[in-house]
């Protein structure tokens, strides 16, 4: 219907909506809420808010939307994911058990926000609202992050963390978990800047010169910066995985999106170079890209000691095959299972996401969240084919570079066991289902 005849939210509804995105505004501000207390306040807050929206669909203030029920399948995954924690809980199977407790309750959180962005956002002002949000923290991470390093500033009083010399970490514990957070929050800004492109070429030299005043005097020009300065807090980051995961998805995405939306347009085509070229020869060489393809050239198993604890991760792993050692109990595992090998650190994590989440989940609980995410990127990429909407085909395209942004990352780190990052990912699925559906303004849109 058009938009001017679509019945206003109610202001209960509009208030949770913006409590939403305070909680996500607060979310990486505490150490990405990487310690027990801030994971357990920020679990909390998300709690609060599915109580808050299930109060308010009790009393018809808001709506079963279209998006929620075309997510069954990877909400019910997410929710079984929650009730096999439980099992390992209650049938004594975790090594840890107070921290596969606090992982319960972060994966019941999750579910929460993974719901809740599907039931509020569900109008193109609201997608428009959270992707401005979500970008503005990665801008304001990016600017944080990369003054630090150029001020050669090594502590802050209120932050609880020292910071690099050499690389960015902004409020996160280290830089690869704000390299991961800036890949998702860069996606997001692609996508809405996809959703921008125009679909025809210019018919003549001054419709070109025209579009390209406006596209100057735009939003979508502060938008590229803002990408531009993130891309900067990104290679200062110097993590490898992370540069290389950003460049490889947004290749891999873009030439997806060309054809999959069937229409290779040279504003398309201009776009992806501009990204590419831009961003890696010139804010690269100027703000050290080098050094991070030095890291990468570097790079070597008899340097490397993230290889030790690898391998020591499959074997826990093939001995706990079907059930795991319990949801986050790595390091009790590791350290006191004798799973460790003679040579290797004391690694809290595996530094690889799918042997952590297979040797504490086991396969079952592998397998329950991996289709989740796998019918979630599959309807990202639907949306790009089948919408008609430039939003929801840009929303599309967010959702599938972010979630391939950070699985590539995940082969060497453990973004998805950092709160706030597994938070930004868990929106991102969301994003597939919504932009794969109908809202409340099609024709608007």
């Amino acid at each position: 219907m058009p938009q001017s005849t679509v019945k206003p939210y109610h202001w209960a509804n509009s208030a949770l909506f913006y409590y939403f995105l305070v909680v996500l505004i607060w979310a990486p501000l505490p150490l990405g809420s990487n310690r027990d207390w801030s994971t357990a306040l920020l679990a909390a807050l998300l709690l609060a808010g599915l109580v808050w929206g299930g109060a308010l669909l009790a009393l018809h203030h808001l709506r079963v939307t279209p998006a929620l029920r075309k997510a069954w399948p990877a909400l019910a995954s997410l929710v079984a994911v929650q009730i096999w924690v439980g099992l390992q809980l209650v049938f004594d199977l975790s090594a840890a058990p107070a921290s596969t407790r606090l992982a319960l309750l972060l994966g019941m959180a999750l579910v929460a926000a993974f719901i809740l962005v599907l039931l509020l956002v569900d109008s193109r002002k609201r997608i428009l609202a959270i992707c401005g949000v979500m970008i503005a923290c990665g801008v304001f991470q990016a600017f944080f992050a990369s003054a630090m390093v150029m001020g050669d500033v090594e502590e802050i009083a209120f932050l609880d963390k020292n910071f690099g010399r050499s690389s960015a970490s902004g409020t996160f514990v280290n830089r690869n978990h704000l390299a991961g957070f800036l890949e998702m929050n860069l996606a997001i800004g692609i996508g809405m800047l996809v959703a921008q492109l125009y679909r025809h070429p210019a018919s003549s030299w001054r419709e070109f010169i025209r579009r390209s005043v406006k596209t100057v005097l735009s939003p979508k020009f502060r938008l590229r910066l803002y990408l531009v300065i993130m891309v900067i807090a990104l290679v200062l980051t110097r993590s490898r995985m992370g540069n290389t995961a950003f460049f490889s998805s947004l290749l891999l995405c873009g030439v997806a999106s060309m054809l999959l939306q069937q229409r290779v347009t040279r504003s398309a085509v201009i776009f992806f170079i501009s990204l590419l070229l831009i961003d890696i020869a010139i804010v690269g060489n100027w703000f050290g890209v080098d050094e991070v393809v030095q890291r990468l050239q570097n790079t070597s198993l008899s340097i490397e000691k993230r290889d030790e604890v690898a391998i020591d991760s499959i074997v826990m792993w093939r001995d706990h095959f079907w059930f795991g050692t319990g949801a986050d109990s790595f390091f009790q595992s590791y350290v006191y299972g004798g799973y460790m090998s003679p040579d290797s650190l004391y690694y809290r994590h595996a530094h690889n996401d799918y042997l952590e989440i297979g040797s504490g989940f086991g396969f079952i609980g592998f397998s329950l969240l991996a289709t989740a995410v796998l019918t979630s990127l599959w309807q990202a990429l639907i949306a790009q084919r089948r919408r008609r909407s430039h939003l929801h085909q840009g929303l599309g395209f967010a959702s599938a570079m972010g979630i391939i942004s950070l699985l590539i990352h995940s082969f060497s780190d453990f973004n998805l066991h950092v709160p706030v990052n597994s938070l930004w990912f868990v929106v991102l699925l969301a994003f597939a289902w919504v932009a794969r559906s109908e809202n409340r303004a099609q024709k608007a849109d």
